[in-house]
């Protein structure tokens, strides 16, 4: 039976006891449900390794005794970026956990043009936090060890400018050639970037300045998409050519 696992952001060795704060706490016993002697992987996103330990309950404190360590790469070899407009709460939070699901490296969020609900100077801190925590519990159940980046940026110049989008970049536009059919004739890179739009798609001004940093358009297909439902095909069929989605 696979091992509930838990990130951890500190040091893990086998042989310690680690101590944990409340919210683990709270999570192991109230929503895993697990009791006092029961075993967990934890993991703390510095290396590739899954840390099996037996939990210890006494009172409301609660320890992971660590027994043993089994190491195993589970990240794509592929380095690969998604550039998100920001859409609406729940569909960028959708977004962000498939793509890490899928072994996406980096995510960076802008406010776009056509963003509905653009993230103002006095939410970011939070929402910042909100969109860590998602991209955590995916690595938690999907069984990866790095914690994907997260960026913001207020607006797409600021984006391109910072940004260090390195090998390939696609945009998706409906004016672009299939990004199947483009990987395919394109040497295999080892770096990629793909940038998606919010609800109502990439304002043309915005297009126009991905294009002059060197992204190229692509489409996927017939169909329009859902911002969400665009971000993960495109990751996933760069995955499945160029990654380890087989």
């Amino acid at each position: 039976m696979r091992l509930s696992r838990t990130y951890l952001n500190q040091p893990l060795a086998t042989g310690s006891t680690v101590a944990l704060d409340r919210d683990h706490s709270h999570y192991i016993r109230n929503v895993l449900r697990l009791k006092s002697g029961a075993s967990i992987a934890l993991f703390n996103g510095t290396d590739d390794c899954d840390y099996r330990a037996t939990l210890r309950f006494e009172g409301r404190n609660t320890t992971a005794e660590i027994v043993s360590c089994e190491c195993l790469i589970s990240d794509s070899e592929l380095e690969s970026e998604v550039i998100l407009g920001v859409s609406r709460s729940d569909r960028i939070d959708f977004s962000i956990q498939k793509c890490t699901e899928l072994g996406v490296n980096r995510i960076c969020i802008f406010n776009a043009q056509h963003s509905q609900n653009p993230a103002k100077q006095t939410q970011l801190e939070k929402r910042l936090a909100h969109w860590l925590a998602i991209a955590i519990k995916a690595c938690e159940q999907c069984g990866r060890h790095r914690i994907p980046e997260i960026r913001f940026y207020y607006q797409i110049e600021e984006m391109l400018d910072n940004c260090n989008h390195a090998g390939s970049k696609f945009l998706l536009d409906f004016n672009g050639p299939g990004l199947p059919g483009l990987l395919s004739t394109k040497q295999a890179d080892i770096q990629v970037s793909l940038l998606t739009g919010p609800e109502g798609g990439l304002a043309q001004r915005e297009i126009t300045l991905a294009k002059e940093q060197g992204f190229l358009p692509a489409q996927l297909g017939p169909r329009v998409l859902r911002t969400e439902t665009a971000a993960i095909a495109g990751l996933t069929i760069i995955q499945a050519i160029w990654g380890d989605v087989a």
